[in-house]
């Protein structure tokens, strides 16, 4: 093999998967991004780093390289520029095909099954939201440690040297940092053993006692989701939900193609890849080649932790597991391309029929990120545009739809360069109810807030409905007459509410407000007697150090249950039953007293709690 086609071996499939993947390659932050992305303005001390860096978050998850030091690295060095993130994700894709490529030639002893592994993988569907989302890094990352975990393996098989057995075990122990997946490895590396090489595979038992002791340790820590997309289901269904992945891997996710056919075409061909593709390992395997049979458990046992989450199906599942049905898919064409004519027909018949619904359903998954990444960037820029032009006032957006919503509001990415954001009153009317993602009245301005501040001119007005944000305050202020009532929900972190408090509190900053022994507020009274009252906040370690905290809460004098606070609830909501005669009142004044206070010496001030929200719902 000269050098250009070397070159040309290595280059063709990561080429390729960028050609297919390039409005991923372009699109810009999103949805959780920012919730990763503002992780280090937490970070002021070593201590406040540690845990960043390593207490469990979204679902409990603990991911430390692929989230963690990816997020705030970054965006120490490049601010809200996703190029750079981009450029990472992207190389970190080159090492997997390239390792991907290897790995399937060494297994089927044939460079070109390892080519054609690399780029049916690289084109594939499952590959568009890791590719365009940067909080799916993880994905990516994870694979990668995988891969070259099982690169090593395959290392010390060949040559006996306990280097590349060291180098397996330290690659694959870093994976866990990466993503939880990491704990399939021992199952795709005893797989490969017991098929394929039985008498290394006693070497691969350790392996498992850490991913089973991994697995223990995070289900005893880490709270089981009993409610949302996240509960898991071991009933029947795991079947069903393997059918789905499969479906979408050698065929489109959710069986749609960028065209209009239906979706019995769709079927079909999915079908048309998988018979020939099972069929080649099943005869392979009567032959006494189980290589094939290795390529399928590979999908499996990737696809299985999965399987159990009945309801949450979602595209980028597949990422990993596709490589297995890639490198049987390439192995396939290889051996079919060595016999007579209709073999070779048959074999690229069923790569053309792949090809031609992985890529256009990938290049359209990946435009439609990028047309919804680009909406953000332009809200999200735009505000931060607005909050320069109007420091110290509190931005309103008007015309804010679901996508804009879910994906640059939620997340709050205003607070990563200190701007105060609300919407407008009623666009939550505009928004369709989520409560599994969160709540949008939280990030509403009521309408006695809003027109007390429209008032002051404490707050400037956008309408974001168009291409560019538009200065609308004037006109939205002469067409703003009702102020409403007292509002059922107080973000007591914003100085729109500081006319809903006492005058002990002390002034807010972007995410608490804090209390001294104690402090009042107004609020609207229930509107039926189920409602209750909720206190969000927190307590700090200090004022716990010297054991429980006791908090007493009135409404209008009327003294409510008694709460406790423990280092086990040291953030809380707590909820209040509110008295019946309080039924129907437009306002309520509420009273909180904490048992105990501390002053922090480069503070002075005395501190009781921090609160972010109150409401009565």
């Amino acid at each position: 093999m000269n050098h250009a086609r070397r070159v040309a071996y290595w280059a063709v499939p990561s080429l390729l998967c960028l050609a297919v993947h390039w409005y991923g390659f372009n699109s810009w932050f999103q949805a959780d991004d920012f919730a990763w992305l503002g992780l280090g303005l937490d970070v002021h001390d070593w201590r406040s780093f540690l845990d960043a860096m390593f207490s469990p978050r979204a679902q409990g998850t603990v991911r430390p390289w692929s989230e963690r030091a990816y997020f705030m690295g970054f965006y120490s060095l490049f601010g809200l520029d996703a190029l750079p993130f981009r450029i990472w994700v992207f190389l970190t894709q080159v090492a997997n095909l390239v390792l991907v490529a290897s790995i399937a030639a060494r297994l089927t002893a044939s460079r070109a099954a390892g080519f054609w592994a690399a780029v049916f993988w690289g084109v594939n569907a499952s590959l568009a939201q890791v590719l365009a989302w940067s909080s799916a890094y993880n994905q990516a990352l994870v694979t990668f440690f995988i891969l070259l975990s099982f690169h090593f393996l395959l290392r010390s098989i060949e040559t006996g040297r306990r280097r590349y057995e060291v180098a397996q075990w330290i690659v694959f122990l870093l994976g866990f940092g990466a993503q939880e997946l990491n704990v399939v490895y021992p199952a795709l590396a005893g797989g490969y053993t017991l098929l394929c090489a039985r008498k290394h595979f006693r070497r691969t038992l350790p392996l498992f006692a850490v991913s089973i002791a991994y697995t223990a340790a995070h289900m005893l820590l880490i709270p089981r989701q009993t409610t949302g997309l996240y509960v898991m289901h071991f009933t029947s269904s795991v079947l069903r939900t393997l059918a789905t992945y499969w479906s979408w891997t050698v065929g489109p996710p959710w069986l749609v193609v960028p065209w209009k056919i239906s979706v019995a075409w769709v079927v079909a061909g999915v079908v048309l890849v998988s018979i020939p593709l099972l069929a080649f390992a099943v005869r392979r395997a009567l032959r006494g080649d189980r290589l094939p049979s290795f390529f399928v458990l590979w999908y499996v046992a990737a696809i299985a932790p999965v399987l159990p989450l009945r309801d949450h199906l979602t595209e980028y599942y597949p990422f990993l597991p596709a490589i297995g049905l890639a490198m049987l898919g390439g192995f396939a064409l290889v051996v079919a391309w060595r016999r007579n004519a209709a073999w070779k027909a048959a074999a690229v018949l069923t790569a053309a029929v792949y090809l031609v619904m992985a890529v256009p359903s990938a290049r359209a998954a990946g435009e439609w990120f990028y047309n919804r990444s680009r909406r953000v960037e332009r809200l999200v820029l735009g505000v931060e545009r607005a909050h320069e032009l109007h420091p110290g006032r509190t931005i309103l957006l008007h015309g804010v739809d679901e996508t804009l919503f879910w994906m640059g509001v939620l997340d709050r990415p205003y607070r990563l360069f200190g701007a105060q954001v609300f919407l407008t009153p009623d666009s939550e009317k505009m928004i369709l109810a989520n409560p599994a993602y969160g709540d949008v009245a939280e990030f509403v301005l009521p309408p006695e807030a809003t027109a007390r501040a429209l008032d002051r001119d404490a707050v400037v007005v956008y309408d974001v409905s168009g291409e560019r944000l538009k200065n609308i305050t004037s006109t939205y202020s002469r067409s703003f007459a009702n102020k409403g009532a007292t509002p059922r929900r107080i973000d007591a972190t914003s100085p729109l509410m500081d006319y809903l408090l006492g005058p002990t509190w002390y002034k807010g900053d972007p995410q608490t407000r804090w209390m001294p022994a104690k402090a009042t507020f107004r609020i609207a009274g229930p509107a039926s007697p189920s409602e209750k009252l909720y206190l969000r906040g927190i307590c700090p370690e200090k004022l716990l150090a010297a054991g429980p905290v006791d908090v007493t809460v009135t409404a209008d004098g009327i003294p409510l249950a008694p709460a406790r606070i423990t280092p086990a609830n040291a953030s809380f909501e707590f909820a209040f039953t509110l008295p019946a005669r309080l039924v129907g009142k437009d306002a309520i004044e509420i009273g909180i007293a904490v048992s105990r206070t501390f002053v922090p010496p480069e503070d002075g001030r005395e501190l009781g709690l921090a609160f972010g929200t109150f409401e009565v719902r």
